[in-house]
């Protein structure tokens, strides 16, 4: 791919000549008097100096990567007066030479003015209308006649980005320039835009997107590595809120020595509640032992301490709020933004949150960080750097923040910006909060299951805490009441299983019965890999997803996320010896793909493998299969293995 003018239009051009983009141009919009909306826009014929495209105030830098073009952007005011509240620059506007027929979009979450791509943001698939608009973060995936292809942003350290994506086939890549002003003469560049033909969005596109993102966006600091496990422990958010105590969490580990063999848990996380003032983070006296002491006393038991902070911002009534105002973003009046929020672009700023997370990390020994409430604390303007940005100050404070843990302390951001955060942070929330009704569960998956790129490729992703109790198993410290059925807590664990994340767990421990330990149990071995949904550009939430092969059986799980019965089809399942896990049943080999109705909220789990005398075809344990050189994973584990008769495949369980 190539640019090249023709006609007078700046266009994208195929390696075989073919068109793929024209009418490619650049402007600013800003704000003018009473309500309207201004245009500064392109000005002049363009000209083409071998990659580098000028008129007379934007100049374009293509960068070619193969079959994947990115482009660079400068904006120069020619107006002849400074624009004083500068709002979106359209960084990269063009045609695509074919109309889309499926969009993959993110819808905003919009918090102190700014847009963003974060946990909350709702991931849709449409199928766009002619002469309809749709925004979407960061980047948008599409299906068109002649191709697929992904249109965005490859780095985020500038602005935060939206995608106009139309459906006449018109892709913009705008960022908002938060107001700050632009002088006549002066220049604003954007971050990398991509443009990206691919094949199956699903198998290959987004994957392949996650992984440039992560190389592009980390060029200009030391990435983060991939060097964690997938967590796996116990959290007290969704059982006891804020109301927590010493004696709490050690009543809980009581109940998970005993369930180590069968239920893993690595970290015990301390959640909300465990503080004096948000901001000054020191020990609230109700909790009942100092927090150092208490790390102390969660290693003694062969657990990792984890702790809950929110250290964007602050309580307005905290010591450092009324003894260090400078430490924070302010209006343009003077005054403190009314959440007060860090500003990252003030030394003594970062100076206070190294010293806090280097107390919490090195000295009191806590090796599990949960950083929330970052969105929320992000403001747009207001830094003490008048060229600082939202990006910039959020991407500031995560560097601050893993430059002053130790090496082996795990940092998870939660409500925070994703894309930003590819490579600086070890862990990401990519879902709403789970509470306690099924709904809550569709929107939680329909997010992580749509999210799978991300995982491993930017950060370990989190889909939120797993909740196997109901009403029977709550008493009266419970905030949360569930009301899932036995049938959609079945659902839960394997869409769980299916996010290859993390898996927190937060009921009281003690509550549980023997029948919702197995259940847990049978996450385990852990799968640590994102599931592939083969349906991504077809539903609206995903309910066809792929493990993937493990040691000759690949895993398939199928999920009904609507309210009434649904028929659903295994593809390439045919030939296949054929094995369901939740209902135990041997299905011997399959004359066509597999085609099962299923029940609302309901799921099945297909092991399917090659047809062989001796083969393992399933097990009692675990949702995934992974049985490496025939050898049981758990010692009371029991294989299904199939046997060729004369009269067709039967099961032996050994």
């Amino acid at each position: 791919m190539k640019p090249l003018i023709i006609d007078g239009s700046l266009c994208l051009v195929n390696d075989s000549g073919s068109v793929f983009a024209r009418d490619i141009t650049a402007y600013l919009e800003y704000p003018g008097n009473d309500y309207n909306i201004l245009t500064a826009p392109a000005v002049g014929k363009w000209e083409l100096d071998g990659l580098v495209a000028k008129c007379d105030n934007v100049v374009m830098e293509f960068l070619p990567d193969g079959e994947k073009m990115m482009v660079r952007t400068t904006f120069t005011n020619t107006t002849g007066e400074t624009i004083e509240t500068p709002e979106t620059f359209y960084a990269f506007s063009c045609s695509l030479n074919d109309v889309p027929t499926r969009l993959l979009c993110t819808r905003a979450t919009v918090n102190n003015g700014n847009k963003l791509n974060e946990m909350s943001s709702q991931v849709d698939t449409i199928v766009p209308m002619w002469g309809a608009r749709y925004d979407s973060c960061d980047f948008v995936a599409y299906n068109a006649e002649k191709g697929n292809g992904i249109f965005g942003f490859a780095t985020y350290r500038r602005y935060f980005g939206i995608v106009k994506a139309g459906g006449d086939g018109r892709l913009e890549a705008t960022q908002f320039l938060e107001f700050h002003p632009l002088e006549n003469g002066a220049s604003v560049t954007s971050d990398l835009v991509l443009i990206m033909p691919c094949g199956d969005i699903a198998t290959e596109g987004l994957i392949n997107y996650a992984r440039l993102v992560r190389e592009y966006n980390t060029s200009d600091v030391e990435p983060r590595p991939m060097k964690f496990d997938v967590p796996v422990g116990f959290c007290t958010w969704y059982y006891y809120g804020g109301k927590i105590n010493a004696d709490t969490l050690r009543e809980n580990m009581d109940t998970l020595d005993m369930h180590k063999s069968d239920v893993p848990v690595k970290y015990i996380q301390i959640d909300d509640g465990w503080y004096d003032f948000w901001g000054d983070w020191q020990t609230k006296w109700t909790f009942g032992t100092h927090m150092k002491n208490f790390a102390d006393e969660i290693k003694s038991r062969g657990y990792i301490p984890g702790i809950w902070v929110a250290a964007f911002g602050a309580h307005p009534n905290s010591k450092v709020v009324k003894e260090h105002p400078e430490y924070f973003i302010h209006k343009k009046d003077g005054e403190m933004y009314p959440t007060p929020s860090f500003d990252f672009s003030v030394p003594e700023t970062c100076e206070y949150i190294r010293d806090l997370f280097h107390r919490i990390s090195h000295e009191w020994g806590y090796r599990y960080i949960k950083i929330d409430i970052i969105t929320g604390r992000l403001v747009p303007t207001g830094h003490h750097d008048p060229d600082y940005t939202t990006i910039m100050n959020y991407r500031k404070g995560l560097q601050i923040m893993r430059e002053a843990v130790t090496d082996d302390t795990f940092l998870l951001a939660c409500t925070a910006p994703l894309a930003a955060a590819a490579g600086l942070v070890d862990g990401m929330r990519v879902s709403c909060d789970v509470f306690e009704r099924w709904e809550s569960l569709r929107d939680v998956f329909n997010s992580v299951i749509k999210r799978y790129y991300t995982h491993k490729n930017w950060y370990i992703n989190d889909a939120d805490c797993l909740l196997v109790r109901t009403k029977d198993e709550e008493d009266e410290q419970c905030w949360r009441l569930c009301t899932r059925t036995d049938g959609e807590i079945q659902t839960f664990v394997t869409a769980m299983a299916a996010s290859g994340g993390a898996v927190m767990l937060s009921d009281k421990m003690p509550l549980l019965k023997d029948h919702q330990f197995k259940l847990i149990s049978m996450l385990f071995p852990l799968n640590k890999e994102a599931a592939i949904p083969l349906d991504l550009m077809d539903s609206f939430i995903p309910g066809v997803l792929d493990f993937g092969v493990r040691n000759g059986t690949r895993t398939v799980a199928l999920i009904n996320w609507g309210d009434a019965d649904t028929e659903m089809c295994v593809p390439d399942s045919r030939g296949k010896l054929a094995f369901e896990f939740w209902s135990q049943n041997f299905m011997g080999q399959c004359d066509s793909d597999i085609k099962v109705k299923i029940e609302p909220h309901g799921c099945r789990v297909y092991f399917l493998t090659e047809p062989s005398d001796g083969a393992i075809v399933g097990t009692d344990s675990s949702v995934v299969m992974n049985i490496e050189n025939g050898e049981k994973n758990k010692a009371d584990e029991k294989l299904c293995i199939a046997k060729k008769t004369t009269d067709g495949w039967v099961s032996d369980w050994q």
